[in-house]
């Protein structure tokens, strides 16, 4: 997925999340779940740096170890300051694993 879909899905689940009673997000909030996409600078240390076809998974550390971000992602969403942070990383592996399985990767 490019970098847009992944900001544009953020912004989406953060506007739903506003409707959420008791919840209140705030600016902060917004940085956290689109900073999550910063997950993505791993991309720096492969060779090439971009490659559509490649599996993300397989190929960058941050991505090789999904299980265990994935696991501390859903701690983080019971902890308020970092919920959003983990809800964005999430998000972004999902979005991740479902363009792989489109581009059939």
């Amino acid at each position: 997925m490019t970098t847009v879909e992944h900001v544009a899905v953020n912004l989406g689940a953060f506007f739903i999340l506003t409707r959420v009673d008791g919840l209140n997000p705030n600016y902060v909030d917004l940085s956290l779940l689109i900073g999550s996409n910063l997950i993505d600078l791993d991309h720096l240390f492969s060779r090439p740096i971009y490659n559509a076809k490649r599996n993300s998974f397989g190929a960058h550390f941050l991505h090789k170890h999904w299980r265990m971000v994935s696991l501390l992602s859903l701690g983080m969403l019971f902890v308020r300051p970092v919920a959003f942070l983990g809800l964005g990383i999430l998000l972004h592996f999902l979005l991740d694993y479902l363009y792989n399985k489109r581009e059939r990767i």
